[in-house]
């Protein structure tokens, strides 16, 4: 072929945009033509100050990266990005990100124990509304990759991209925002120590509590504080139900049936319930522990708790697991048809989750 040839056929390609311009263009000097990838260290699930989940990566920016990103050759810049993937779904676009210097040069972002290392950080989905947060419980999967863009030669520039690093996955846990101020900070600790059972994820937290939810939370109590899976009744004594978790419980001896052949798991409970079921499954985990309550004063309502659910009241007050209203009432039930209105007495989701931290606590 003739050299001049060769101009006026890159001059033709450019014109029907088969070859891009950037393809015309020499790098600048000190602009490499790949960068190497990030690597990400590890990544965590935390909690805001108002026990909002996130998550902290921590990420391993090559050495090469961050002197290409210090000298600027070509007058360009480092950024990052990332793409995300939700359970088993695809890969979202990449995205998101900026410049490298602005964590870099962020102190609160520079993991002093770990060479070239830094914090990024992540948002799981909300699915709430303006007036609320709503954040379900998915696995989360993360990559980054790291480009740079130059300006000498513009606009016959292409940004260099690094290939992309490793993936990593993290659950998000869940977060309920339908839950009352001062149930926050043990709903959070409900959810770090896993005590909180799918059914209730997602829920509003503020409603009772069902029979079914409750022996769900009980039961989980029970094997994550004795380290021991619960073997479930076989066979089944209930028409209403397969639950495998209300079984557990019925096996472990921490809840009966409403009849021989019934369990009405939607059934809401009230507090005194609650403290006799917590009462047997504290029992289940340590079946050789002292249960007196020798010396536990009468509650100014004990004529309302019922005789079989007494002695648990009092050990669940005794170990700071259940307490009373202000004036010490422990609350045990409905009485009268504007309490039943009123729902007195009624055990709450997020109260429930509570008392099972608390036991949790105090076993461990």
């Amino acid at each position: 072929m003739k050299k001049w040839a060769v101009p006026k056929i890159l001059s033709f390609l450019l014109v029907l945009g088969i070859l891009p311009t950037g393809a015309l263009a020499a790098l600048p000097a000190g602009v490499p033509a790949s960068l190497e990838a990030p690597v990400i260290r590890q990544i965590e699930l935390r909690y805001d100050d108002e026990g909002v989940p996130y998550f902290e990566a921590q990420v391993v920016i090559p050495q090469s990266v961050l002197d290409l990103d210090s000298e600027s050759p070509g007058g360009g810049s480092v950024f990052w990005e990332y793409s995300e993937k939700i359970d088993n779904g695809a890969w979202g676009d990449y995205g998101g990100g900026g410049y490298l210097d602005v964590i870099t040069e962020t102190e609160e972002a520079v993991v002093t124990e770990s060479e070239n290392t830094f914090r990024v950080f992540f948002n799981p989905i909300d699915e709430g509304t303006l007036e609320s947060i709503d954040i379900k419980n998915h696995m989360y999967t993360y990559k980054l990759r790291v480009y740079y863009d130059y300006y000498e030669g513009w606009p016959d520039v292409e940004a260099i991209y690094s290939p992309a690093s490793n993936e990593m996955s993290i659950g998000s846990g869940s977060f309920y925002s339908d839950a009352s101020a001062w149930a926050v900070p043990e709903l959070q600790k409900a959810s770090q120590y896993g005590l909180i059972p799918d059914i209730l994820k997602g829920a509003d937290m503020t409603e009772p509590i069902t029979r079914e939810e409750f022996c769900e939370l009980a039961v989980l109590l029970y094997e994550k504080a004795s380290r021991t899976e619960a073997p479930p009744a076989s066979p089944n004594p209930f028409s209403d139900t397969e639950n495998k978790r209300i079984l557990k419980a019925y096996s472990l001896g921490i809840t009966t049936g409403t009849s021989a052949t019934t369990f009405s798991p939607k059934l809401l409970i009230n507090r005194e319930q609650c403290a006799a079921m917590l009462f047997r499954a504290i029992k289940a985990i340590a079946p050789d522990g002292e249960y007196g309550v020798t010396g536990v004063k009468d509650f100014p309502d004990q004529k309302y708790i019922s005789s079989w659910a007494s002695d648990a009241a009092k050990y669940m007050y005794k170990l700071g697991i259940i307490k009373g209203d202000t004036a010490g009432n422990f609350m045990p039930k409905a009485t009268t048809t504007v309490q039943q209105a009123a729902g007195y007495g009624m055990a709450t989701r997020e109260a429930a989750v509570l008392m099972t931290v608390r036991t949790y606590e105090a076993m461990t």
